[in-house]
């Protein structure tokens, strides 16, 4: 396999809960399995008045807790840790994003990255545009005549409802170019969500059941084993419903009810989900009480540990 292009993962939101839950673990994986770039780093952006050693030290307690044990291994943990940097800036202040040029050319410099640069955004949605415009404001949308690239990856929820998502891809591509700009939902990266397709479609008992003719229905559940924990604000201006439902567990759905596609291509799969959610029957206004139930979470014993009520957190 031919292993991608040198280069910077750059990670705003980087004390946060995806961050540390998600997004480090996986590319500790990554690593583990020798299919990160040659000379890859990656920065760290947050407001927290970290160095580069306090970020190490704390992503190092990251993948050890939310890593399988198996899958552990301590010179691999240090050697993947060497390659992390961190810089604190406001990213409200389009000053402060001087500073990340900086840091961003002396990471460059050392790993001959050749300006290649990931800009992941696990922010609050309400940061997107900000960033988006603060960066190009320091031309670090620029892709160097084709010489170098940069990606804005944008993690859900797309705006607060239809019109605000459009709103958004306006506003971003005011800075960034379509082909630059990567919309993504990482629960599809789960495992059990990629073997959907595998179990439906490479399966010869399965295969010519799974249509309606011999399912009555499928019923799609999301178990979390945590409290909302320091994700109270977000929950507040966001909520469950658009935490989980409208993206996560409707891709789901997809994957379960798509037909066959012609090609095992993203664009392929891509258009068969998208019949998916056209078919989607709309639930009216008034007839929402008949098919929703509104709840939130309450104290409770998980794991023989007491998680706090949304209230409570």
């Amino acid at each position: 396999m031919e292993k991608p292009s040198n280069c910077i993962l750059v990670i705003f939101g980087a004390s946060g809960d995806l961050t540390k839950r998600k997004l480090i673990p996986a590319i500790y994986q990554l690593k583990r399995q020798k299919l990160l770039p040659d000379k890859f780093a990656i920065l760290g952006v947050s407001r927290k008045n970290w160095d580069d050693d306090k970020f190490r030290d704390s992503m190092k307690e990251d993948i050890k807790e939310f890593t399988d044990k198996e899958k552990l291994n301590g010179d691999n943990i240090d050697d993947f840790l060497k390659d992390l940097y961190y810089i604190s800036i406001n990213t409200k202040d389009r000053e402060e994003y001087g500073k990340l040029k900086n840091k961003l050319a002396e990471v460059d410099k050392k790993y001959d990255t050749g300006g290649n640069t990931i800009f992941y955004l696990a922010l609050p949605p309400n940061m997107y545009e900000i960033t988006a415009e603060y960066l190009a404001s320091h031309g670090l949308n620029k892709q160097d005549n084709g010489n170098s690239w940069k990606r804005l990856i944008i993690e859900k929820p797309f705006g607060y409802d239809l019109e605000s998502g459009k709103e958004l891809n306006r506003k971003l591509q005011k800075h960034f170019e379509e082909e630059q700009i990567y919309r993504i939902d990482h629960y599809l990266g789960k495992e059990t969500v990629q073997n959907v397709l595998v179990t439906r479609f490479s399966n010869g008992i399965f295969e010519p059941l799974w249509n309606r003719n011999y399912i009555h229905h499928v019923e799609v559940t999301a178990a979390e084993n945590i409290g909302v924990e320091n994700r109270g604000g977000y929950y507040d201006g966001a909520g469950a419903l658009r935490d989980m439902v409208q993206n996560h567990l409707l891709q789901v759905v997809g994957l379960i009810a798509m037909e066959p596609p012609s090609r095992l291509d993203s664009t392929s799969i891509r258009n068969e989900r998208l019949k998916v959610f056209h078919s989607l029957r709309e639930i009216k206004e008034e007839d929402v009480p008949k098919y929703v139930y509104r709840g939130q979470y309450v104290a409770s014993k998980i794991r023989g540990e007491e998680v706090k009520g949304y209230r409570e957190e």
